[in-house]
């Protein structure tokens, strides 16, 4: 029931809109499968005794953290002759409005991983721009275009007042160098159904939105795509991202009962002493017997059917072998999901050499590098957005901008590492003391020449202050 309940406002939609969407059957079963993993309501859950290691949220969280934790993207008026970076009054409002989505991005781009994909869609609202933040299974795909990017999709925002849901369905269609932009709102008492059809005017949330308009000269459409860096295993004809742990949602589930045994295992072995029940006393309540002044979870009467009063019930635990066989199921997690061994798993034993320790590194390192070049294509269309909006709306004076993402590799280097390897190079003679800076502060050539000119001043000035009569300019 809860597949149904998430297809049918599919089915809806494709009745009003009198389209039918591109997803086959197999995508839309695993986009909920992938739904209620990331939500921790995994169906095998269901079955008695099955404990959940929540891998799918992990998996997302590590993933999500690794492609943003070094991101920096910054956004400048064009370079001028000396290749110094400008400003001017588009590119420092585009920077400050991009800063709210840099914010909440992590977060976002977790639940994009889970999905498989997610749209980030700017919007204008009392002279700021603000995001929405639309997940694989929560828009309905029309078409998509030679390159994959969505050119005809529908989002869906809706709200519940009372017991009444309001609905806006908002489809973009690209045609050319053109957007179309439709509005159309519904109003029903269920959440599986859109309803009937009214006015964007009866909902003040609403009452500024026009029901069709059309944006010239938008270059592409009038959001960020970003799908995940995985091959489509699911339907290999779809053009749909699919979830960062979708190769591995059979070893996941195995995981779990792995897990549960050795949980089992913990509460099976728990110290149990069997006594005779002619041991026992009555409770003061009268209801049953108990040992006196014990722990009544420690004791239990039984007919022992010899002279012994006690017998003690303290079974080995067979920990070592569920942990090893919990670890090797990790393993083919870690393997399927693109991450490094020792990420879910105890690797039980120390890389020994730089060499080992990068090549435990790569994987995830390859994992990461791909997803952040889909995650920029998807930011610059995010900006271009931006750009548009500001034109048309007149958030903020004309004016050129560039864009430049650095995505460093501290998953695969260490930066101190690194650090030591360019130390050496510069004690060699091979890197000059401006190269060295400029790597290291992120300096452009002529930031990082101008300061160690100011640093070579500085310490001329403080040797003659400590030697009087040196003349500096010898």
């Amino acid at each position: 029931m809860r597949v149904v309940r998430k297809i049918l406002p599919y089915k809806n939609i494709e009745t009003v809109e009198h389209i039918e969407s591109p997803l086959s059957s197999e995508m839309t079963n695993a986009m909920n499968l992938w739904y209620d993993m990331y939500l921790n309501q995994s169906p095998w859950l269901s079955e008695a005794g099955i404990v959940s290691l929540n891998l799918p949220g992990l998996i997302c969280s590590e993933i999500a953290r690794g492609v943003t934790i070094e991101m920096k993207c910054n956004i400048t008026g064009p370079a001028d002759a000396n290749g110094e970076k400008t400003s001017n009054p588009r590119a420092i409002y585009l920077a400050r409005e991009f800063e709210k989505l840099m914010t909440v991005l992590r977060s976002k781009l977790e639940q994009g991983c889970a999905a498989g994909g997610m749209a980030i869609k700017p919007y204008p609202r009392d002279g700021h721009i603000y995001f929405d933040f639309n997940m694989a299974w929560g828009l309905y795909p029309i078409a998509f275009g030679d390159d994959g990017v969505l050119t005809d999709v529908i989002f869906r925002d809706s709200f519940t007042e009372g017991k009444t849901v309001y609905t806006r369905l908002e489809r973009h269609t690209v045609s050319g160098s053109d957007v179309k932009i439709t509005q159309r709102a519904f109003k029903s008492e269920t959440r599986d159904a859109l309803g009937i059809e009214i006015p964007l005017s009866s909902v003040e949330a609403w009452q500024s939105l026009v029901p069709e308009a059309v944006v010239k000269d938008s270059e592409g459409p009038l959001f960020g795509w970003f799908k995940t860096a995985s091959a489509n295993s699911i339907d290999v004809d779809s053009p749909m991202g699919v979830s960062v742990y979708a190769k591995a949602v059979d070893i996941i589930r195995e995981a779990d009962k792995q897990y549960s045994r050795l949980l089992w295992e913990f509460e099976g072995s728990e110290l149990a002493v069997d006594v005779d029940p002619s041991v026992l006393r009555p409770k003061k309540d009268g209801r049953g017997q108990e040992m006196p002044k014990l722990n009544q979870r420690l004791f239990r009467g039984v007919d022992l059917g010899t002279d012994d009063n006690y017998h003690v019930f303290n079974p080995a635990i067979r920990d070592a072998s569920l942990v090893a066989g919990l670890n090797q199921i990790l393993i083919r997690v870690e393997d399927l999901c693109g991450l490094a061994r020792g990420t879910l798993t105890d690797v039980n034993q120390k890389a020994r050499t730089a060499t080992e320790i990068r090549h435990m590194r790569q994987r995830t390192y390859v994992t990461i590098a791909d997803n952040q070049k889909v995650l920029e294509h998807c930011l610059r269309d995010v900006i271009r957005t931006m750009d548009k909006y500001a034109t048309i709306y007149h958030l903020a004076p004309q004016g050129e901008y560039e864009v430049s993402f650095d995505w460093d590799d501290s998953v695969l280097n260490d930066t101190s590492q690194q650090l030591a390897e360019r130390l050496e190079l510069h004690s060699a003679g091979l890197l000059s003391d401006t190269e060295l800076r400029q790597w290291y502060f992120g300096e452009t050539e002529a930031q990082a020449a101008a300061a160690m000119e100011k640093l070579r001043a500085e310490q001329l000035s403080k040797a003659a202050a400590m030697i009087p009569g040196l003349n500096i300019s010898q």
